[in-house]
């Protein structure tokens, strides 16, 4: 309950400060609602198996406008399931009036590391998050306190941007919806310190005619992750580790509109993680994902996507009452297709997608979903 007050609190902050100030500048409010039904046949998840399921909805809550001609600011508070209401992102943007262009933004959010990570579920094409990003950033994206700047360098008619930010040092460690811990447990939590991470990232894009464009970047971060025991491993007593480890990433993104009705995008992207272990030595694990979305009669799209990750990690387990330190590695791939309808100007979207799993250690396991996404307010379910 502590998650739903907080975020009842704030919103009725700010839409208070918004009335009693008489102002004119009244801030954009939105709502994105994501409704979903699915079957698989994937032997880990029994109960669900070979039937229709109805998952719970997500829901999403959009307050962002501009305070002054200069500073922008942002809230994004989130329902998931059958979880409690929580700040997904909260910051503010100082867009302009700072010396050498400089565009400042502080807060918590999804940080620009790659072109997906700051782009919210329900604008996927393909649905689901890429293996890649739910290996190395968790099931909510790769989120965390920053202070980041970034500067439009002098590369004329080539669009250039960097970008650079201490992180608080959370972005690596994950984040669940666990609402059922309790209070001291939290506390705890809220006790440990990591140090500061750091974020970076440097995008271009060439326009290669009237009608195509061609946009690379590259993004690298450093923050505090977990090592624990093995996750099959439920009778050691230890307790995991905090150690450090570095993300870099490469993007391409190619995008050819020959018309408002017409579009094909290809986009890849790669990530390394590169995570110090506790013998000393580092373990690199690797992931990747690139799709194809044509989409027609402005209303439809088509596309195909497929995605691979090499996960290789240390951890301590306990045999037969002793500690060892023993090193894992697992590969996971995923092909999948996928369809969109969106009948009126994006307020509704229709998709449907089918993938098919490959782990090495498990049986392969086919998936399809079904995903309405509808949208209230100047906000969209825009499609991606």
């Amino acid at each position: 309950m502590r998650g739903t007050t907080t975020a009842l609190a704030v919103l009725w902050i700010m839409l208070a400060t918004t009335v009693c100030s008489q102002t004119t500048v009244n801030p954009d409010i939105s709502a994105v609602g994501d409704f979903r039904t699915y079957a698989h046949n994937d032997k880990a998840r029994d109960d669900e198996r070979k039937t229709i399921n109805l998952s719970n909805p997500d829901f999403e809550l959009n307050i962002g406008g501009y305070v002054n001609p200069y500073v922008r600011a942002d809230v994004i508070v989130g329902w998931h399931g059958e979880h409690n209401a929580e700040i997904e992102e909260l910051y503010a943007t100082i867009l302009r009036g700072l010396p050498l262009g400089t565009n400042l933004r502080v807060g918590k959010y999804l940080l620009e590391f790659g072109r997906l990570n700051p782009v919210h579920p329900h604008a996927y094409s393909y649905i689901h998050r890429p293996l890649p990003h739910q290996l190395f950033f968790g099931e909510e994206g790769l989120s965390d306190m920053s202070l980041r700047a970034s500067w439009l360098l002098p590369t004329g008619d080539t669009y250039t941007e960097l970008m650079a930010g201490l992180l608080k040092g959370d972005a690596l460690m994950g984040h669940d919806h666990e609402h059922e811990e309790s209070a001291s447990e939290h506390e705890e939590d809220e006790d440990v310190r990591h140090d500061l991470g750091f974020f970076g990232r440097l995008t271009t894009s060439v326009p290669l005619s009237t009608a195509a464009e061609l946009s690379l970047g590259a993004s690298a971060t450093n923050a505090v992750y977990e090592v624990g025991h093995h996750e099959h491993d439920t009778t050691t007593d230890l307790e995991p580790k905090q150690m450090r480890a570095w993300l870099i990433g490469g993007d391409l993104k190619y995008k050819y509109r020959p018309s408002k009705y017409t579009a094909l995008q290809i986009e890849t992207e790669v990530i390394l993680r590169r995570a110090e272990q506790m013998t000393g030595n580092d373990l690199t694990s690797l992931g990747a994902y690139g799709y194809v979305d044509y989409r027609f009669h402005q209303k439809y799209n088509l596309g195909a996507i497929v995605e691979f990750v090499r996960d290789k990690h240390g951890e301590e387990i306990e045999v037969d009452g002793e500690s060892m330190f023993s090193t894992f590695e697992h590969d996971t791939w995923r092909a999948g297709l996928f369809a969109g309808f969106a009948p009126i100007e994006e307020t509704s979207l229709v998709r449907l997608a089918g993938h098919w799993t490959n782990p090495d250690d498990g049986d392969g396991f086919w998936e399809t979903t079904l995903q309405l996404v509808v949208g209230l307010g100047p906000h969209k379910p825009h499609n991606f």
